[in-house]
């Protein structure tokens, strides 16, 4: 598991791809992030990436964005 800023990644490695990948699990039923990378130093740094981001995306919109939670993590 990955954590940043309250939200919450899980790592899945794709034995076909070599690759691994993290979703935000906290953020209710669509994750709001989704990072790759080889390795996990790797998988970190764009999951950081990722969820920064985001939030800078919603800063720049004008929107809330989604809360971490959780009652949601899993979902």
């Amino acid at each position: 598991m990955l954590e940043h800023k309250g939200y919450v990644g899980e790592v899945v490695y794709d034995d076909e791809a070599k690759i691994l990948h993290a979703r935000v699990i906290n953020s209710g039923p669509y994750p709001i992030a989704n990072a790759e990378a080889a390795d996990m130093e790797g998988i970190e740094q764009e999951f950081c990436f990722s969820v920064d981001a985001y939030l800078d995306g919603c800063a720049e919109l004008g929107i809330q964005p989604v809360k971490p939670t959780a009652n949601s993590v899993g979902s």
